[in-house]
């Protein structure tokens, strides 16, 4: 079992867990040369399609790991669905934010799980002093839109906040969690990279999610949108990803039992009179 009842605790209490060694170290120094290598002629942040012709890259997502972790969690929560929006992010540092603002209307209350996670698995060691990872404040998906966002305009970081995390091990967060990544204190030339995805817990989010993915393109609606880690490539690439070519590229089927895509082209444009 990878995703085990002290996650699901964590979860619901704190707002993320961390599922410890998800890649050996062998796998975590491969990734981190093929995509070191990729991202050299990028801004930092990989098109998806050019996730997927790595076969280092897309074995480490798409792996019998994954499966096992998808069936732990349809298995507790219902079915999943995996987007588009699957990299290798590179040195993004930003502040206290927030990841709910794309929803047309609240999906959950406070205490409900989440409708979307986001995974990391981070490709270094985090510290409070050499940074790595992310900080989050914990339980505060426990608390109102209103008190979040007051957190986020106000809080100040305390090394509680920073999850001590090993290269390889993944970490969980809920979408509504108060989060930033960990700014390290000192230098360091060993260079900050994420393998990151999506999944929600059914098809609540799905519309208002892919509309969002969609706007970032053209529009300015996260924080990291006003930095040099906005992304153009990636967010332009994203209506290349479908189910099709996943499968192809993985050689396999990835979709089945608890796991669904949702790409742009499942967007349902609203009618106009």
């Amino acid at each position: 079992m990878v995703f085990e009842a002290k996650h699901f605790d964590s979860l619901a209490e704190k707002g993320y867990c961390v599922i410890e060694n998800y890649l050996d170290q062998e796998t975590v120094q491969r990734l981190r040369a093929v995509s070191e290598e990729i991202l050299s002629s990028g801004d930092g942040t990989m098109p998806p399609s050019r996730f997927l012709e790595s076969p280092e890259l897309k074995g480490a997502l798409f792996s019998e790991k994954f499966d096992a972790m998808v069936a732990d969690l349809s298995d507790k929560v219902g079915s999943l669905l995996l987007y588009p929006n699957f990299t290798v992010r590179k040195a993004l540092l930003i502040g206290w934010h927030i990841d709910d603002r794309m929803l047309s209307k609240p999906v959950n209350k406070s205490g409900d799980f989440p409708a979307i996670l986001m995974f990391n698995v981070f490709l270094q060691d985090n510290d409070a002093v050499h940074g790595g990872g992310m900080d989050i404040v914990q339980s505060s998906p426990l608390r109102s839109r209103e008190e979040r966002e007051e957190i986020v305009s106000n809080h100040t970081y305390t090394p509680e906040n920073t999850i001590a995390s090993k290269a390889g091990d993944l970490v969980i967060f809920d979408y509504r969690a108060v989060h930033r990544g960990t700014h390290p204190q000192v230098e360091s030339d060993v260079s900050r990279l994420a393998l990151q995805w999506t999944f929600s817990v059914g098809d609540a989010v799905t519309q208002d999610y892919l509309k969002y993915l969609r706007a970032r393109l053209t529009k300015k609606l996260h924080i990291s949108d006003y930095t040099s880690h906005k992304a153009s490539n990636f967010f332009a690439d994203l209506p290349n990803v479908t189910r099709e070519l996943i499968e192809e590229s993985c050689g396999k089927p990835v979709f089945s039992g608890g796991l669904g895509y949702r790409g742009l082209s499942d967007i349902v444009e609203e009618e106009t009179h």
